[in-house]
């Protein structure tokens, strides 16, 4: 008896199936790792604010933004890259005392002796729909401020290699009077408004071009919005590089698309990149605001303790509730 092969139409049909399954396969199994990333970032989200109820509950304040004996008040702005940031005080309470241990209190947080430290990937700091960890950023070492500001043209010797956190404090919110004043200062403290992690004390009352004369920690208690009601930390993702709607923002001063602000997570950003950007939505830039990889929208931690997932088609109006700690407004009203 011959047996019977299959014909082109009957191999069309198979081929024409298979393709179908995996059109509805395919999908369903990425939505399904993308939940999976999403409640993961979650959980490193609950950690991080875990910790800093601990660390409140045990000193009175949250974390400073600018830790470390090595260089005092007041601080030129450059400095505040290089001090140890809010994330190292919480490293006892995420099981990295080791990692604690190992920092030089004393010396810069880019300093050579801490390396190792701000080279230690922090699996808490990291979203799991991030770029690979181990794959470094870098800033200028703080005795090298002269170096050439073109980020293709700073020799090696003049870097710090660092690795990053996609986790974020914002010390605040930009809101610009509309219409703006003529020949108002766009960086005057009086545009800000100001979140759970306290507040700075400037010399000339501007977030850039001005030292730092005080560092006032946040306490829960300043907040009069309500814990459930403010955020305490955000998804920033995409570091090293300096991403605008998806794509690395390249400029002709910054051909490489270089991030501008601080990387590393162990130490401090300067005022103007801890602050969200007025009119800056949600996934817009990496760089004046909360950014993810995740579809739709970031996570965010509520200063209670709770984790959101807030969409990115949000209105900036309820942003700005969001970040103040003592505006009068809640969000949703």
């Amino acid at each position: 008896m011959r047996r019977r092969g299959i014909s082109v139409i009957e191999l069309l049909v198979s081929i024409v199936i298979i393709a179908i399954l995996l059109a509805i396969t395919v999908p369903a199994i990425q939505t399904m790792r993308e939940s999976a990333r999403r409640v993961q970032c979650q959980n490193n989200l609950r950690q991080i604010l875990t910790a800093i109820h601990a660390h409140h509950a045990e000193t009175g304040a949250l974390p400073s933004f600018y830790n470390g004996t090595s260089l005092k008040y007041p601080l030129q702005e450059w400095d505040l890259f290089h001090t140890h940031s809010w994330r190292v005080p919480l490293l006892p309470y995420l099981e990295q005392s080791d990692l604690k241990a190992k920092l030089s209190w004393d010396a810069l947080a880019t300093a050579e002796e801490n390396t190792a430290v701000a080279q230690a990937v922090v699996s808490t700091f990291i979203c799991p729909g991030g770029d690979d960890p181990t794959e470094m950023g870098w800033g200028l070492k703080h005795d090298r401020i002269d170096s050439v500001v073109d980020s293709g043209n700073i020799p090696e010797s003049d870097r710090y290699y660092v690795v990053r956190s996609d986790y974020d404090a914002l010390a605040g919110i930009q809101v610009f009077p509309n219409p703006m004043p003529p020949g108002a200062d766009v960086n005057s403290v009086d545009h800000v408004h100001w979140g759970i992690w306290g507040w700075p004390v400037f010399e000339k009352r501007a977030i850039t071009g001005s030292r730092l004369s005080q560092y006032r920690q946040g306490k829960f208690r300043d907040v009069s919005d309500g814990l459930s009601n403010t955020i305490a930390i955000v998804e920033r993702t995409g570091k090293p590089i300096d991403l605008l709607n998806g794509k690395p923002n390249i400029t002709p001063g910054n051909p490489t698309a270089n991030y501008p602000g601080q990387v590393g997570w162990s130490a401090s950003n300067t005022f103007a990149w801890s602050i969200h950007g007025n009119g800056v939505g949600v996934n817009e830039t990496n760089s004046k605001g909360m950014y993810s990889f995740h579809t739709g929208g970031a996570n965010i931690g509520i200063a209670d303790g709770s984790v959101r997932f807030l969409s990115d088609s949000v209105d900036f109006e309820t942003l700005v509730k969001l970040y103040g700690r003592s505006d009068g407004g809640l969000p949703g009203e």
